[in-house]
């Protein structure tokens, strides 16, 4: 008998010992450690911000002036409508930085070049905004506060007050290239002058009254027609000489071309005729899951860090049908949002 209540005694302080030990049942794998910022605008004016793609802080209200390119620049967020604004509070207030309007854009259709603005970091002790203003091409030396006119002793062959550029990359080795028009172009290297690139008749982009923008994959240029009959031209020695890339629809709008972060591929958004991106030297459709009549405006990607060190990357894309989401590198995509959302950062 004695026996048994020992033995009753010591299980009993064995179960009461069990019940109060502390499990740590916090799943580490999909505990966020770093999360994304994504900075999504609005064909009517809107700015959002989101870091998981569930809620969403409005930062701008509708006013009817469509986004066309947001930029961060260090603790300052950049956002280009009819007028460019600075936040320097992660977009909470914004200050016009100057009357600075494209001359190009279609207000029925909203239509507008992409790609006006880069943050050179180039040096680290001169690090510049340039923006591709309807005066001209201007830098800012105070994170997009002010704005002021690129010299023309910075040029060897200083453009005419006429000759604006439509758009500006920066490829991953630092060189930085403006596009005025098919026949002129202009090179930056790290630490020198804009430098016209030179045409030599061999190889060059067609020089019609096609309008062309510039964008970039790692150190590959592309030069982009946004009207569509010249499709997409790439460049591997800095735009002396262009090549075409096959596999995109006719006669259709190019609304957007860029390499989204954590993505090796060139995206391609169309106004109606889906997405797509560069395999090798050709384009494939890529907008599974997308409405094939939406207007596709923009392709960003977010990386998420959990508490194991385990990094994820995200695409998101902006439609005039919706916000969009994927998960497989843009093989496939699931509407987040809806609405009329005109690019990302």
């Amino acid at each position: 008998m004695k026996i048994r209540i020992k033995i009753l005694l010591a299980l009993s302080a064995m179960l009461s010992l069990g019940s109060c030990q502390k499990y740590n049942q916090v799943d580490n794998s999909s505990t966020v450690k770093t999360p994304y910022v994504l900075f999504i605008g609005g064909y009517n004016g809107t700015l959002h911000k989101t870091n998981e793609g569930l809620y969403f802080n409005t930062l701008f209200p509708t006013d009817n002036s469509c986004v066309r390119q947001v930029l961060v620049v260090d603790s300052n967020v950049l956002y280009l409508k009819l007028n460019l604004y600075t936040s320097k509070d992660e977009g909470r207030s914004f200050k016009i930085s100057n009357d600075h309007a494209r001359p190009y854009e279609d207000l029925f259709y909203k239509y507008y070049l992409p790609n006006q603005m880069i943050y050179d970091k180039s040096d680290p002790n001169n690090k510049l905004v340039y923006f591709c203003s309807r005066t001209g091409l201007e830098s800012s030396s105070d994170l997009g506060v002010t704005f002021t006119p690129v010299p023309a002793a910075s040029y060897d062959t200083p453009p005419l007050v006429t000759d604006t550029p439509t758009s500006i990359t920066q490829l991953d080795n630092g060189t930085a290239y403006i596009m005025i028009d098919s026949a002129n172009q202009y090179r930056k290297f790290v630490g020198a002058g804009w430098v016209k690139v030179p045409q030599d008749g061999v190889n060059d982009l067609p020089t019609d009254t096609t309008r062309w923008y510039i964008s970039h994959s790692h150190d590959t240029l592309f030069a982009v027609d946004f009207n569509g009959p010249a499709g997409v031209r790439y460049s591997t020695n800095n735009g002396l000489d262009w090549a075409p890339v096959p596999g995109l629809p006719k006669k259709r709008k190019l609304l957007f071309a860029n390499q989204a972060y954590g993505s090796e591929a060139l995206y391609v958004g169309l106004d109606s005729g889906g997405l797509y991106r560069v395999n090798a030297t050709n384009f494939t459709a890529t907008g599974a899951g997308m409405p094939w009549s939406a207007k596709v405006n923009f392709v960003e990607g977010k990386r998420v860090v959990y508490r194991t060190d385990v990094s994820r990357y995200y695409l998101f894309c902006s439609t005039d049908q919706g916000l969009y989401m994927s998960e497989t590198n843009g093989l496939d995509w699931n509407l987040i949002r809806t609405g009329s959302y005109s690019t990302l950062e």
